[in-house]
């Protein structure tokens, strides 16, 4: 017998059985929960809970067979009709909610767009501490009773009354005594008489008023930094969403044009959040911002629990006015917020490397848009795919900074191609004889000076030249590196160390191991014996454990108890000092050895934001870069600090290869700690989706309420293949590459594998990186 075909086939649904249920209507509750698969599940809101319970706040739901207590987020509230058997919530857990409708739209976004569960995107959002209240206190309110029999009351009672109806509202209990100059026991017996009510609520500790005087130089914007204001005022005053790239070279004033923008949402009644890529790292630049406002709270890991949380309420209560931290920042729950900025936006330290794996300025522009605000993206060194929206996309206009402040010129820059240096001197050097002239005269009179190598250690790999063999990470598939001070090779992946061997480990070999390459330690050991006067020192994170250590280093600096700078990016960026006439880039190439499609852009970036330390007042900058690749086209427009000729050339390489900016990317890495299973799941993986685009059945586990999946063209699957780290951590890593023309095409592509339930796996892990910036 068929089933009519206007009533579901219980058959078909998974069912055994299926009852046409009493309608009702009431009052239902979305609740996202932890469970697997990722389901947003209704619940009916009981009679008690119908005037607490709001959107954003975590209740206790029963979930399962068994009704398993579990806390989900409740994401929507709503009078609806229903006929099926639905649970009830147990309990409300938040007394208030920790996100309100903005950012839960943000966090529905999020988890859609980088196919994460809701229910992990939203935890992620909300700050461990500010769930357990860090920092409240425990306070009782007093009320007066609403039937309160006053005959017989004494005239201290009567007073309590009294100021509790002078107070317009309950009272706390130690102030209502002070007040009213009574005891406790005056409370309890109008307690025990039912004259008053009590109740307890959580409150925030007061934060700490500003104490420092506000700071502000005194000098004239340039016309370019007018303008850039002028255009962001034009959208605050309108409150008009649009993303600004605010593309000036270094030392053009973008930290200004940032503070000015900022100061109009102040003025405008909002608030305003400034991205920055790490805390550590930007030491300057947030010191310039925290003395330029009151009321301004920095967000990092750095922060104790219970400032982390205390921050959090009063910036919800509006008493913060600008929030400055680093990637998490963008979530910080701004009642008013009027402007979003994102200095250094095409730093990959704003790529979340965690599940929810999101982009923090991609991110920022979504809220933006949602909360119909301005968002202004500043660098130097923009993204390609920030720079080709700005061609493209109508919402996205290019603000530009072409000169320095003040007139200042842009440092020379020479470059040293260092094949032919080393065959016109003997001996091994790492510094050219240009460099160490440079950096001689820079001494000579006084000034200071950078040097970058992007790679810590002292020599790359150790290698045997009688057997051939290079020590490797036990672990990993990578070479170990020679850390000469602690005498040990150490894993920069997974830091497993093991001291250096004099000879060979091979059996039978037992020959003298040799050593290759360089880093900060042995460019580090070369100048402390070419310039024993120098004061130097080094910055990279083998020395740098902690962010107070990089503020020390760097406040000695600026007093200028150092003269020499040498490290890793962590000295590229942020960095402002006035006597610095000489930067050096020991090594121009360390980016272009590594195998992604990226390596151009990232080199042009850093050889870039590092020239810009130099000559940054009037002392004047010289740069020298050295390079085994001069000819490399990213270098010799770095070199000339020409951004927009690195993009004319790049780009029509990307375009023709398929990539970014032009086509979309998702990275699909299969895990496992046997080799043939990481394979084989990989290997399904891909096949599974390769029949899907052809538009085949895949035969997934039926999940009720999924929308039938259709198949959607134009899209590449490439792969499994080996990644380039193909064993990280014990795990042997396998890629499948998703590319898709449009964002739109990937993103019905990541709906309809997740509804098929296609990413689910018992046999190996599975990261999913929508929009990845790395391919290691």
């Amino acid at each position: 017998m068929s089933t009519p075909p206007d009533k579901p086939d219980p058959h078909a649904a998974g069912f055994l059985w299926l009852e046409e249920g009493e309608l009702r209507r009431g009052l239902l509750a979305d609740v996202c929960v932890p469970a697997p698969p990722d389901l947003t599940l209704s619940y009916v809101v009981p009679e008690h809970l119908v005037d607490r319970l709001r959107p954003g706040q975590r209740v206790r739901v029963p979930v399962g067979r068994r009704d398993r207590p579990a806390v989900g987020f409740c994401a929507a509230v709503s009078q609806r009709e229903w006929t099926a058997s639905l649970k009830t919530i147990m309990d409300i857990v938040d007394p208030i909610p920790l996100l309100d409708r903005t950012l839960l739209e943000l966090g529905s976004w999020m988890a859609r767009y980088y196919a994460a569960p809701l229910y992990l995107t939203l935890t992620a959002m909300v700050p461990e501490p500010v769930k357990s209240l860090a920092g409240y206190r425990r306070l009782r309110l007093i009320r007066p009773a609403a039937d309160a029999d006053r005959t017989g009351l004494s005239p201290k009672q009567r007073a309590v009354l009294e100021a509790l109806e002078a107070a317009g509202g309950p009272m706390e209990w130690h102030a209502l005594l002070r007040q009213c100059q009574c005891t406790d026991a005056v409370l309890r017996a109008m307690l025990a008489r039912r004259a008053l009510v009590v109740e307890t609520q959580m409150r925030p500790a007061p934060i700490e008023e500003p104490r420092d005087e506000l700071h502000e130089p005194t000098f004239e914007l340039n016309s370019d930094q007018r303008r850039a204001i002028e255009a962001i005022n034009v959208l605050l005053e309108r409150r008009a969403f649009r993303v600004n790239l605010l593309h000036g070279v270094s030392g053009s004033g973008k930290t200004e044009v940032y503070v000015r923008a900022v100061r109009r949402a102040l003025e405008l009644g909002r608030q305003a959040i400034i991205l920055v890529p790490e805390i550590a790292l930007t030491t300057q630049t947030l010191g310039r911002l925290v003395r330029r406002f009151h009321h301004v709270a920095v967000i990092h890991s750095g922060l104790t629990g219970r400032q982390r949380s205390l921050a959090w309420s009063a910036i919800a209560a509006g008493q913060i006015r600008v929030v400055v931290g680093t990637r998490s920042a963008i979530f910080a729950p701004c009642p008013d917020l009027g402007l979003i900025v994102v200095d250094e936006e095409q730093e990959p330290s704003f790529k979340n490397q965690q599940a929810p794996r999101y982009h923090a300025r991609d991110v920022a522009v979504k809220r933006g848009q949602l909360a119909s605000v301005p968002v202004l993206l500043g660098s130097a060194t923009p993204s390609l795919e920030t720079w080709l929206n700005t061609e493209h996309l109508p919402h996205y206009r290019r603000l530009s900074l072409p000169h320095r402040v003040a007139g200042l010129p842009l440092p020379a820059v020479q470059l040293v191609d260092m094949r032919a240096e080393h065959k016109a001197r003997r001996g091994f050097h790492l510094l050219s004889r240009l460099m160490e002239q440079k950096l001689a005269e820079t001494l000579d009179r006084g000034e200071q000076a950078v040097l970058l190598l992007n790679r810590r250690g002292y020599a790359s790999y150790l290698f045997c030249p009688s057997c051939l063999q290079v020590m490797t990470c036990p672990n990993c598939s990578v070479n170990l590196v020679l850390h000469k001070p602690q005498e040990l090779a150490l894993c920069h992946h997974c830091h497993t160390h093991v001291p250096v061997p004099k000879r060979c480990p091979t059996a039978g070999c037992g020959h003298f191991l040799v050593f290759f390459g360089m880093g900060t330690q042995r460019v580090e050991e070369e100048i402390g014996r070419k310039f024993p006067q120098a004061r130097l020192a080094r910055v990279d994170s083998d020395t740098m454990k902690h962010p107070r250590q990089y503020r020390e280093v760097i406040e000695r600096f600026e007093r200028r108890d150092i003269d020499l700078l040498l490290g890793t990016q962590m000295i590229a960026k942020g960095l402002d000092f006035p006597f610095v006439s000489f930067v050096g880039v020991v090594s121009a190439d360390t980016a272009l050895a590594i195998p992604d499609f990226r390596s151009a852009e990232r080199t042009f970036q850093l050889i870039t934001q590092v020239a810009g330390r130099a000559g940054r007042a009037g002392t004047g900058g010289e740069v020298v870069v050295q390079s085994f690749a001069h000819d490399v086209a990213a270098i010799r427009t770095a070199v000339h600090q020409r951004f927009e000729l690195f993009a004319r050339h790049e780009l029509p390489i990307r375009r023709d290869l398929n990539l970014p900016p032009y086509w979309r990317l998702t990275r699909l890495v299969v895990s496992d700690a046997v080799d043939s299973r990481a394979r084989a799941a990989a290997e399904d993986l891909a096949e599974r989706i390769r029949r899907h685009l052809q538009g085949a059945p895949t035969a997934p586990v039926p999940t009720p309420g999924a929308a039938p999946a259709g198949t959607v063209p134009q899209v590449l699957c490439i792969g499994p293949e080996r990644c380039v780290l193909e064993r990280l951590k014990n795990r042997y890593r396998y890629d499948v590459t998703l590319r898709a023309p449009t964002a739109d095409g990937m993103q019905k592509l990541l709906d309809a594998l997740r509804a098929e339930r296609i990413f689910y796996s018992r046999a190996a892990r599975l990261t999913v990186d929508v929009d990845p910036v790395s391919l290691m």
